[in-house]
Parts: structure tokens; C-alpha cells; sequence
């Protein structure tokens, strides 16, 4: 392997060069789940002994039974209405709602013919449409998620309003209007069917059979006791990703073409124990080949079979809030696209070690958290680590405006605020020729206002950065002083075909200064661990770090189950003083004249075949800037594609 750039990863392992692509996957991991209260007298329901062979059969069924269906994909997309109830007081009758374009009634249920509700028991309910809902099954063409749910879709422009759409088809907490934005406003993620941290889903309405569409629904909410309300989730995925790389990182990675691919099979639990409590837990193995590949060190592309997640937590009303606290082996992606995104795209993707409180009010919510990360190099079955080198900690807090009316279409706009903190020991800074190995602390307050005004959906972000850095071999400190502001703005064109969105992404992030003492101030901004691909890069040759970026971005539905993402970021160094960055703490060896690097059409097609198939394909060209090649970089490639299976 090349050693042509100097890199340091978070997770404490040096190496001499980049990391390969390392990004936010658009699947999440198999999740559990269990719930604790008293356990009645007749105990546990029964289990299917079948429960072995079902699982076994579904993922038969999976390979074999991929097919077009129909989804929604927009704010204004036509898409029916179905019937969805929660248990009712055994002395009341079951409600359902019905909406429609302008208002929302609640009618009695009474159960039909076929075992659904419907309104005075009459007959079966209808669609917004007057159409006559289909039956539930899990090929259904009807009742397929949203693909604005897509999780991959994290760092792009997204409709934050959803026309209402059954319960069978969002599994989300009960967090209000942090719910918008397919649940990412709510901090834990987007959340659509699926969520990226499995646990963030909540089935329990399959409580009330009349919800269950899918016939893997049995295994995502299995009662416990008579009650209903100690019951318990299976969640499964696997993933393949085939890379291919005409010249990685520039050529400074591999001069000549790298076919990658890599494998992830994850298997979750979450065990809800009545209404406070639960516990989540979550195997994950990963493995990764290829031919002429790269940058399999450090036990995130090859993991044996280890606890990814593993954690409790226990959550109640107090003075009018939602509030819970975790604590163990979670995932985290409470903070903008921009500076962390979960990296996801290695076979298995960070987790954290520590402890995490939330408390949500009507328009209000705050998190604090203070984690370490796990340290995945260990060989062998369950030897992964605590790495109490790398540390994340701090606070984010989100302001929900009133909701309003603007040119016709319902609008609503966060207003977020943050303090995010991290050490991470072994790190390096770039010199004119070579590197300083030290460690840093950063602190970074900041704030971010998004979300939509009728048609015009936006993000607005601005980052400070202080802290310092120490060099290990000579002891000496520099203070750091950096910033970062990043920016999308977008129009959805909702009546047009595809309901395409078309805006622009600017990002303006400091770099520093390789030219000045090893004790003055360093201007670099950082952001250890990794900002989603989608939000600014596929190929994830280019960080967040040194750079102004300008470019168009675009979404289109070209069919109601595919969605095409689009974009052509221009990129340049926001200090020519300063090197080209990977990522946040990886840095390549050219030093070209010149602020302009590259030119990175790109582009990202998914088609969502069922609720348990999805397909998609990557694609992006870099075009080097001529100094860049002059000084021994190149142009070249990126191609990916991939299968995600997920239950």
C-alpha cells in the first residue's frame, strides 16, 4: 500500500494513508427489543416453535420475490389513506381516522365483515382518493414506505411535510413535530418504516392486529403478557457494497483500478418491559474483499461477530417532558449531516460507549451525552473495546417555530443550537513536507436554522472551533481557532413530474496554516467523524475540512418507487497554506499551487423494490484541477453499487 499521505483515525489507529470511502449508510442494522413491568399470571404468550424456520424462509422469500411497487415520494404526492388504530378501553369502541384534504374526522369503529374496522360499520374505510383501501400483505404495491424516508437522504434537502400516512407505514417515537423531516429532527436519525439506529423504531401498534400489513410483522412485535405492554422486536439486515475506484483519493491511494466489496449481517433485539423500560441489544459481524483493494486495516471493514449495541434505558414524564436516559453501547447522530453522520459505509459503523439524556416538550427538546467510542481493531469473537482515547461529549438543543402557512403549503422551521466536544489522542497536523503526530481537544459551539417556507426548503449552519493541539514529540501546544458554515437552498417543484427539488449547496470550512510556527494558532476545522457522504461527496475522496465548495444539487422521483439524487460540487482550499483532506483527520501528500481541486459530478439512483429489497447504484467522475495533476495527482471514477435486505 502507498504510503503518500499522513492520516490518523479517531479510533487511535495511525496509518500513512487515507481511509477509503467511509460514509453514512442509507440501512440500519438488525435491532431487538424488550420492555420490563410485572409479567401477569399467565406469563409469557406463547412462541411459535416455527419462529426458526420463519426466519429462515423470510430470507428465501426476500431473494426471490423482489418486484416493483409504489410508493410515496413527495409532500404533494397523491397517496391513499388507510384505516390504523390503537387498542381501545375494552368499554369503548375502536376509533379510527379518517383525513382529508382539509379536515380530520374521528368516526366510530365497528369491526367488518373481513375483521377490519370500519366507520358506523358500514363498510370497509376509504382512501382520501374514495377508494377502497387493499388488503395488508407485504408485497402489497400499495403500502411500500416513502422513499423520502430514505435514510442515505440524511445530508440532502428533504419534504419536511409528509401528508399523513398510516401507522403501519411510520415507526416513529412519540416525539411531535420533532417527528418532520422522516424523524431526524428528532436526534436520533431519520425514521421512516426503517430507521438508522433500529432502535429508534417503535411497532408497537402492531399491538392492534388490523395494523400488520407485512408477513414479517409476527417477529416485530411479539407480546409477552396478557397486557400487551411487555413485548419484544426482532430487526435484521444485510448489506453487500461493491466499490469500484479508477484511481482512489486522487491516485494518491492506488494508481491503478481497486474493485472492493464488503458484507454486513447485523441481528437486533429490543425488549420493551412496560412503558419505562427497555433494553436494546445488537450483534453485527463484517467482512470485506476484493481485488487490488485498499484500506481494510483497523477492524471496521473485517469484525468478527461482536455486541455493535448493548444498552438500557428508562424513560417518563416529568414537568410536561418526554424525558430518558440510555446508558451502555449505543449509536449516535445528534448533530448536523455535516460534521457526523454515523459512518456507516465501513462493515460496521461507529458506536459509542457512555451515557445519553433526552427530554422533549411540545416545541423544545435537548440532548446531552458523553460517550467513547469503541475500539473495533481487536481480533476474535467479543473482543471489542472501550478506546478511551476518542471521546465525544457536549449538548444540542432544537427550537421548534410555530408551524405556518406560506405560498400555499403547510411550513415549519428548527432552530437548533449545540455545544460538541471531543479529544481524540492520536492525531496528526500537516507540515510543507511531511506531518506533526500529536492530540487534540476541540470544542465547537454552533447553531443551525432549517426547514421549509412553503416551497423553499433550506439549511443554514455555522460552526466555531477552539481548542488546541499538542505535538507528541516536542510537547508543544498550538491553540486552534476554525470555523465552518454550511449551506443548502432549495425549491420543490411538488406539481411538476418527479416532484424534483433543484437548488444549490455552498460550504465555506478554514483550513490552516502549514507555513507559520509550531506554536502559533492552527485554523483548521475538524470534523473527526465522518458528515454523510450524500451531503457533499460519494466518493468521500474530500473531506470537511479546508475547503469551499459551490454547486447544484437536485432530487427527482422518476417513477414513484426510484428516486434520483444529483449534484455538481466545485471544490477549492479555503487556505492554500493549508493540505487537500480526505476527512477530518486524513490528509494527502500533494501540495499544489492554487486554491482550486476538482470538479465531482455525481449522482445516486435507489430503487426500493419492496420494504425488505432495496437497490441502488452510486456513480461520480473527479476531474482533477490541472495544478493538482501537475504536482501528481489524477483524474478518475467512482462507482458503487448496492443490495440492502432488512427486516
Amino acid at each position: 500500500m502507498s504510503t503518500n499521505c499522513g492520516f490518523s483515525s479517531p479510533d487511535g489507529n495511525s496509518s500513512t494513508t487515507p481511509s477509503p470511502p467511509v460514509r453514512s449508510s442509507p440501512v440500519a442494522p438488525f435491532s431487538w427489543t424488550f420492555r420490563p413491568c410485572g409479567i401477569s399470571r399467565h406469563g409469557v404468550a406463547p412462541y411459535r416453535r416455527s419462529l426458526v424456520a420463519l426466519l429462515a424462509g423470510s430470507s428465501a422469500l426476500l431473494c426471490l420475490n423482489a418486484m416493483p411497487a409504489w410508493a410515496e415520494t413527495a409532500p404533494q404526492a397523491g397517496h391513499l389513506q388507510y384505516s390504523h388504530t390503537t387498542p381501545a378501553p375494552k368499554s369503548q369502541p375502536a376509533q379510527a381516522t379518517v383525513t382529508t384534504s382539509t379536515t380530520t374526522q374521528t368516526t366510530p369503529q365497528t369491526p367488518g365483515a373481513n375483521g377490519t374496522a370500519t366507520p358506523n360499520g358500514t363498510a370497509p374505510a376509504q382512501g382520501t382518493n374514495g377508494t377502497t383501501p387493499p388488503r395488508g400483505s407485504w408485497n402489497n404495491p400499495s403500502l411500500l414506505p416513502p422513499l423520502t424516508s430514505r435514510p442515505e437522504a440524511y445530508g440532502q434537502p428533504q419534504a419536511l411535510e409528509l401528508r399523513p400516512l398510516p401507522s403501519s407505514l411510520l415507526h416513529q417515537g412519540p416525539w411531535g413535530v420533532f417527528n418532520a423531516n422522516t424523524g431526524a429532527a428528532a436526534g436520533f436519525g431519520t425514521v421512516g418504516y426503517y430507521a438508522v439506529s433500529r432502535w429508534a423504531e417503535d411497532w408497537s401498534n402492531l399491538r392492534d392486529k388490523r395494523n400488520r400489513i407485512d408477513f414479517m410483522d409476527p417477529l416485530k412485535y411479539i407480546a409477552l403478557n396478557d397486557e400487551g405492554d411487555i413485548y419484544l422486536t426482532f430487526s435484521g439486515n444485510f448489506r453487500q457494497h461493491n466499490f469500484y475506484d479508477q484511481r482512489a483519493g486522487f491516485g494518491a491511494t492506488k494508481t491503478t483500478p481497486a474493485y472492493r466489496n464488503n458484507y454486513r449481517s447485523n441481528l437486533g433485539a429490543d425488549l420493551h418491559l412496560g412503558e419505562h423500560v427497555r433494553l436494546y441489544g445488537e450483534l453485527m459481524s463484517g467482512q470485506a474483499a476484493g481485488i487490488n483493494y485498499y484500506g481494510y486495516a483497523g477492524g471496521r471493514w473485517r469484525s468478527n461477530l461482536d455486541a455493535q449495541q448493548a444498552f438500557i434505558e428508562v424513560r417518563g414524564n416529568i414537568l410536561g417532558a418526554t424525558v430518558g436516559g440510555m446508558a451502555g453501547r449505543m449509536t449516535f447522530l445528534d448533530a448536523p449531516p455535516y460534521f457526523t453522520a454515523g459512518s456507516v459505509y465501513p462493515s460496521i459503523p461507529y458506536s459509542w460507549n457512555g451515557l445519553r439524556g433526552y427530554a422533549f416538550w411540545k416545541n423544545f427538546r435537548l440532548d446531552v451525552f458523553d460517550l467513547l467510542m469503541t475500539n473495533n481493531a481487536p481480533p476474535g469473537i467479543f473482543h471489542d473495546q472501550v478506546n478511551w482515547k476518542t471521546r465525544l461529549y457536549g449538548a444540542y438543543t432544537s427550537y421548534a417555530l410555530p408551524k405556518f402557512r406560506f405560498m400555499s403549503r403547510n411550513s415549519q422551521i428548527f432552530v437548533d443550537t449545540f455545544f460538541l466536544g471531543f479529544d481524540i489522542a492520536n492525531v496528526s497536523i500537516p507540515t510543507a513536507t511531511s506531518s506533526i503526530a500529536g492530540a487534540t481537544h476541540r470544542y465547537t459551539p454552533g447553531s443551525r436554522i432549517w426547514g421549509n417556507a412553503g416551497p423553499i426548503e433550506f439549511s443554514v449552519g455555522g460552526m466555531w472551533q477552539g481548542g488546541g493541539f499538542q505535538a507528541t514529540t516536542t510537547g508543544l501546544n498550538r491553540s486552534v481557532s476554525a470555523y465552518a458554515i454550511d449551506a443548502t437552498l432549495s425549491w420543490r417543484f411538488s406539481h411538476w413530474p418527479g416532484n424534483p427539488v433543484v437548488g444549490v449547496q455552498v460550504d465555506d470550512v478554514s483550513g490552516g496554516n502549514m507555513n507559520k510556527s509550531q506554536t502559533s494558532s492552527w485554523g483548521n476545522f475538524m470534523s473527526p467523524f465522518v458528515p454523510s457522504a450524500y451531503y457533499l461527496d460519494i466518493s468521500t475522496y474530500i473531506g470537511q475540512s479546508n475547503i469551499i465548495t459551490a454547486g447544484p444539487i437536485a432530487t427527482v422521483s422518476p417513477t414513484t418507487n426510484t428516486t434520483l439524487l444529483m449534484k455538481v460540487p466545485a471544490i477549492w482550499r479555503n487556505s492554500v497554506d493549508d493540505a487537500i483532506y480526505a476527512s477530518g483527520t486524513a490528509f494527502y501528500k500533494y501540495r499544489p499551487h492554487g486554491a482550486y481541486v476538482a470538479t465531482m459530478p455525481q449522482a445516486s439512483f435507489t430503487w426500493r423494490a419492496t420494504r425488505h429489497i432495496t437497490l441502488s447504484i452510486d456513480g461520480e467522475y473527479i476531474f482533477a484541477s490541472k495544478t493538482l495533476i501537475r504536482d501528481g495527482g489524477s483524474s478518475g471514477a467512482f462507482v458503487q453499487s448496492n443490495l440492502e435486505l432488512t427486516f
